[in-house]
């Protein structure tokens, strides 16, 4: 398995995400959503109404980690699980953050490592993902990450001067 040789710095610890933590995850969400609008499929306006419920739900669904500081959340990611027959053995990162209060630190690179070991963990066999092609401080991290371009692109969804470029890694060991 790719693993990113750098660790964030001692002061950051990895949280994986419970219902419990809907607030702090609806809040790196939003800030996420506010501050990067074309690095994710949906909008701050699509999730900002978002009750409680909403949030634990989501939660639930889904396999979170967030990175942690003395001051709070400075970032997080997520591991979805594709539902194509063809794709079975294949993951999704999606929703990777880090905030700028975060970024130098490599904490990127440790909530990637995360959702790496998880799909490792669950068995898959690939990770992929799509990044805006604006994205480049994005797709230099994945890189480091031992991400390859699949040739895959899809347009972006809101930006017709852009498209989202698919990534993938191999899990291996």
């Amino acid at each position: 398995m790719a693993v990113p040789p750098s660790s964030p710095d001692r002061s950051v610890r990895l949280h994986r995400v419970e219902p419990g933590d809907w607030e702090s995850q609806r809040d790196i969400r939003l800030e996420m959503l506010r501050a990067a609008p074309d690095a994710f499929w949906y909008t701050y306006a699509d999730e900002a109404d978002f009750r409680e419920a909403d949030w634990r739900e989501r939660i639930e669904g889904a396999w979170l980690v967030q990175a942690r500081d003395e001051r709070g959340v400075v970032g997080s990611a997520g591991l979805g699980t594709h539902w194509e027959p063809e794709r079975a053995g294949t993951a999704t990162l999606f929703g990777m953050y880090v905030a700028p209060r975060g970024r130098g630190r490599g904490i990127g690179e440790a909530l990637v490592r995360a959702v790496l070991e998880e799909g490792h963990r669950r068995g898959r066999h690939h990770v992929v993902l799509e990044v805006a092609s604006s994205n480049t401080h994005a797709i230099a991290l994945y890189e480091r990450c031992g991400f390859v371009r699949t040739g895959m692109t899809h347009p972006h969804p809101r930006d017709a001067d852009l498209c989202e470029i698919e990534m993938q890694v191999e899990l291996t060991g």
